[in-house]
């Protein structure tokens, strides 16, 4: 008898816009590691670059800078966003995919660490896009830098630990929440209330972390 050979289809970055679901099955089945690491490290690094580029730094607040210092301090925030984005990235999805397995372990669960890595890189796929794009748009409108335009704050225009909640508040950040479920869902098999409940309360951290930051920046300009 003659055996058929199922060919399991690799994910795709960009069907995670229109077919979400059956990318998260077919990491399932077959998670895919280095491509996709490696895309999203360069087109992180290149936003991280573009945003440098965008600031003014002798028009920050609290600082009084000549124009050539000024020049000194954007060649050093250009480098430091270059390797920042060059490390960063990979980083983080090496630690979120290690916190997602161990929070799949407690479930029981049987998804494996090289699942949760590239369920987190995948799903990180439509924040990349949208950073990228806002650097675009920031680039042509000759915008606000920190200042994210696909954000509710973009409409309010608010400052500090509101306008950091407000950015936080942003169409593809909400996008990547709502992939994070399918995919705790689709890979971890977990049900699609514990996905949903997982899924809140790490975007509800991250409002937490914004309005510390905004805080702490807030300070900063005071001083």
């Amino acid at each position: 008898m003659e055996q058929e050979t199922v060919q399991i289809k690799k994910p795709s970055l960009f069907g995670m816009i229109f077919s979400p679901g059956e990318q998260f099955e077919r990491i399932r089945e077959k998670p895919v590691i280095w491509f996709p690491l490696i895309l999203l490290t360069i087109v992180m690094t290149v936003v991280s670059l573009m945003s440098a580029f965008n600031i003014d730094y002798s028009a920050l607040p609290g600082m009084e800078m000549t124009a050539e210092d000024a020049e000194i301090a954007k060649t050093f925030g250009v480098v430091g966003a270059a390797i920042t984005g060059f490390f960063a990235a990979p980083i983080g999805y090496l630690f979120f995919a290690l916190i997602f397995w161990g929070i799949t372990k407690i479930a029981k669960s049987d998804a494996t660490y090289k699942q949760m890595l590239s369920m987190t890189i995948f799903s990180s796929f439509i924040v990349t896009i949208g950073q990228l794009l806002n650097q675009l748009i920031i680039m042509a409108i000759d915008g606000d830098p920190f200042m994210i335009t696909t954000s509710l704050n973009s409409f309010i225009g608010e400052t500090g630990v509101l306008g950091a909640i407000l950015n936080s508040i942003e169409v593809f950040n909400i996008w990547y929440y709502f992939l994070l479920a399918i995919g705790l869902n689709k890979v971890a098999k977990l049900s699609k209330t514990t996905a949903i409940i997982i899924t809140i309360v790490f975007f509800v951290l991250g409002l937490i972390i914004a309005a510390v930051s905004g805080a702490m920046e807030g300070l900063t300009q005071i001083q």
